[in-house]
């Protein structure tokens, strides 16, 4: 199995593979109104930014993964992430020096209150809508191809990711009626 690997699942998203210490970590890349936006799935990664960190910019070094951008057309200026990826350049053992001088809660503090003022409710409501409409196409295109090995509703992993897919729509629909009429639309930053 190669070390990277991509598949096209629409116009507005890939899933990517890539290996790193051996094992396989998994990413989406999909499309919103301000560009592109890289996700991890693991557990792992969403658990211990640290590692999605090296991960993710081991990623962006890695040949492979730019030719892809190339020819999907996608620049580098426009991918954002769901991790903080800041410094991936940087080497971890500089960083950590840097950080250790720094109480972390502040940096928390500082990064929590310039995303209060630079988002309004409804944006990150739209943001959220996003993120599980992108869950819902990658598991709707995993029903696709379990179907298309002969795997159908009788199947009790079908019937899960089935359900997966129910709740998620759920989920997706729960968060866009916090975005219903009675919010004010011309509000702006802090929520």
């Amino acid at each position: 199995m190669d070390a990277f690997q991509y598949e096209l699942t629409s116009e507005t998203a890939i899933n990517l593979r890539y290996e790193y210490g051996g094992e396989y970590f998994t990413f989406n890349l999909f499309r919103d109104d301000y560009g592109w936006v890289l996700h991890p799935f693991d557990g792992i990664l969403l658990r211990n930014q640290a590692m999605c960190t090296l991960v993710a910019g081991e990623l962006f070094k890695h040949k492979p993964f730019q030719v892809m951008l190339a020819k999907e057309g996608i620049l580098f200026t426009d991918i954002r992430s769901t991790v903080n990826l800041d410094n991936v350049n940087t080497p971890v053992a500089a960083r950590n020096e840097r950080e250790s001088r720094v109480n972390p809660a502040d940096d928390l503090a500082d990064d929590l209150m310039e995303f209060v003022q630079q988002h309004s409710i409804e944006e990150v409501i739209d943001y959220e809508c996003r993120l599980v409409g992108s869950r819902i196409s990658f598991y709707k295109e995993i029903l696709q191809r379990m179907f298309m090995d002969n795997l159908g509703p009788s199947d009790p992993e079908f019937q899960k990711i089935q359900d997966i897919v129910r709740i998620y729509e759920q989920t997706l629909e729960r968060l866009s009626d916090l975005n219903g009429p009675n919010l004010d639309a011309g509000s702006r930053g802090r929520f």
